[in-house]
């Protein structure tokens, strides 16, 4: 019986005959092709049966020697064939290691990746809540701009009222004579600088024009930026699909990383873009504020050429009023001519007018109230209306609303009466106006 050696484990192995040799290469226990047998327990079984003659024993030596060789050199072919399969193994090895490390470094990159989305929706957000708050600067401009609107309106109305207080006062003075001519010279050059603030206040709202047309302008700027947002938003989850789906190749991974750092650079580019049309738009608003400011600094230039041009108007009627007239000075109002009891009536307008001016309101009601006794007395509906106005604006400065009310409904009375359609709506914004007063006052 032939016993075999395994040269890595020292498992042994008996075998029947020298052909099972060639089978038992590899060992039973560790599978590695390290079987050797030894040269004395392999001469029984390779020696012929005439052991005794010399030269077949030399011969079978020779024999012997070449198949051990022959073995020799299997063995070391299986030994060089197990070393070539343990570098295959140890190769394999570090490529599977570099593969794992392969992908924790792309794993890293895609969380980057994911960081940097984050990154990008918070910036889109942010730049959410600042188009929000420009559009609510520029609600908060169009309502400047509609009040400013409606403040040129109010002084178109007072510059409407003050031109028909200057058509009935140069009506009134026509019976003067001579004695009024340089008040109609003053009226002329008030026309003429009414005109010229007629103009201004073109002026006024043809810049507001402008302003409107710019603010429509950042608005749609603003739609478009919104909708450049959106874009960014599909284009985000785009990236974000295309991410996911790298997951599957990892050779194909780098390209598209490249191409994805690529549109992200492109879009911090837009990112970048947007922030300097905000800014742009920021300085606009400030722009706007100006003018608004400035348009501001104008009313009130032009409420103060009106307050001039009003003292322009009662500093020759005061200058008549104060002259001595002996026409004006009759003791009965019953037997005075309707011509001397107008003038009388207008004196005492004037001097009423003149006492509002200087905050003597009570005064100002005695005058106004006996004017109006003398237009009752006289039938002139049209001017004691006139009269009833002025009672009305000098009970409103001294905050009496039901007594302003009760003069306003009786101007509207007389004005329904002669058909005079514009006064009336005129008392009527007056009464609107008083009811406003009354429902602010506490």
């Amino acid at each position: 019986m032939l016993i075999v050696t395994c040269s890595r484990c020292g498992s042994k192995r008996s075998l029947e005959t020298l052909q099972a040799l060639a089978g038992a290469r590899f060992c039973d226990i560790c599978g590695q092709p390290t079987v050797q047998a030894s040269i004395p327990d392999l001469l029984p079984y390779i020696q012929p049966g005439r052991a005794n003659i010399p030269s077949e024993d030399l011969r079978q030596r020779k024999e012997i020697e070449k198949q051990n060789q022959q073995l020799r050199a299997l063995t070391a072919q299986e030994s060089a064939h197990q070393r070539e399969l343990e570098a295959t193994l140890t190769d394999l090895r570090n490529r599977e290691r570099e593969t794992g490390q392969r992908i924790i470094d792309r794993e890293k990159k895609l969380k980057s990746e994911e960081n940097r989305l984050e990154q990008l929706s918070k910036q889109t957000s942010i730049l959410r809540k600042e188009k929000e708050l420009l559009e609510n600067e520029r609600r908060q401009m169009n309502t400047n701009i509609k009040e400013t609107t409606a403040h040129i309106q109010e002084l178109e109305k007072r510059i409407g009222t003050l031109t028909k207080r200057e058509s009935e006062i140069t009506q009134k003075t026509i019976t003067d004579g001579t004695k009024l001519k340089s008040t109609q010279n003053d009226l002329e050059r008030a026309n003429k600088r009414i005109l010229e603030l007629n103009q201004e206040t073109q002026s006024i709202e043809a810049s507001n024009h402008e302003l409107r047309r710019a603010a429509e302008e950042r608005t749609n700027s603003l739609r478009e930026s919104e909708s450049k947002l959106q874009e960014l938003q599909q284009h985000v989850q785009g990236l974000k699909e295309h991410a996911d789906q790298e997951t599957a190749l990892i050779a194909e991974r780098e390209t598209k990383l490249k191409l994805a750092e690529r549109q992200i650079q492109q879009l911090n580019d837009q990112t970048r873009e947007l922030e300097n049309k905000t800014a742009s738009l920021s300085e606009r608003k400030r722009e706007l504020e100006e003018t608004n400011y400035s348009l501001k600094n104008q009313n009130q230039k032009i409420e103060n050429l009106l307050q001039e041009r009003q003292k322009q108007f009662l500093q020759p009627e005061i200058e008549l009023i104060r002259a001595p007239n002996n026409e004006q000075q009759t003791s009965d109002s019953d037997d005075t001519p309707s011509a001397v009891a107008r003038r009388e009536a207008q004196s005492l307008e004037w001097l009423g007018i003149v006492a509002k001016h200087r905050k003597e309101y009570d005064r100002s009601e005695v005058y106004f109230r006996e004017a109006l006794g003398i237009r009752e007395k006289l039938g002139d509906e049209l001017d004691a209306a006139f009269t009833l106005s002025l009672l009305m604006e000098s009970a409103k400065r001294r905050k009496q609303y039901a007594k302003a009310r009760e003069y306003a409904l009786r101007a509207q009375q007389i004005h329904i009466r002669l058909g005079d359609t514009e006064s009336e709506k005129r008392i009527s914004a007056e009464l609107n106006s008083i009811r406003v007063l009354e429902q602010g006052t506490p």
